[in-house]
């Protein structure tokens, strides 16, 4: 089994509750000691109305368009995901900015290539975070293969 079929067991929500931890504390952008950039979105739960916190990998940043690419590692099965579909505004912060966004699905096509981008440039990380979630690969054809059963999102600040 992998992400795609099951939600996460209690040892990863609570490892998966460690970097929140981290940036409430006030240690935000520490993920970059370890190559990586992540977003803490901040989001109301479609049945409680209680606010929750969740930690996602940023897999790129257009600069021009100030657009961040975001993965579910769970999809559509993510509290997080389907919270924001049900409220689509959320609070979102990348190391100390913090902002009020709106998330829209990238097409599968998309999703392929920024899969292969993301590997391309982090091929460690990439395998390492796949694997935590029980997803192996082989290479860039095995990423776009899996692209049709992971979502990544574009995230766009709202203009204030």
């Amino acid at each position: 089994m992998t992400a795609l079929d099951k939600r996460p067991g209690a040892f990863l929500k609570f490892f998966f509750k460690v970097p929140v931890w981290m940036y409430k504390i006030g240690f935000g952008g520490f993920e970059k000691l370890i190559g990586a950039q992540w977003m803490l979105v901040t989001h109301m739960g479609r049945k409680s109305g209680k606010q929750y916190d969740s930690m996602v990998d940023v897999m790129d940043y257009d600069k021009a368009t100030d657009t961040y690419y975001i993965e579910a590692a769970y999809g559509t099965r993510a509290d997080w995901v389907r919270n924001i579909q049900a409220s689509p505004n959320f609070a979102a912060r990348v190391g100390r900015r913090k902002f009020t966004a709106r998330a829209m699905p990238l097409s599968n096509e998309n999703t392929a290539d920024m899969l292969v981008k993301f590997y391309r440039a982090k091929p460690a990380y990439t395998r390492s975070v796949m694997a935590m979630v029980g997803i192996k690969f082989n290479g860039e054809e095995d990423l776009r293969a899996l692209a049709p059963k992971l979502m990544l999102l574009a995230v766009h600040p709202e203009s204030k």
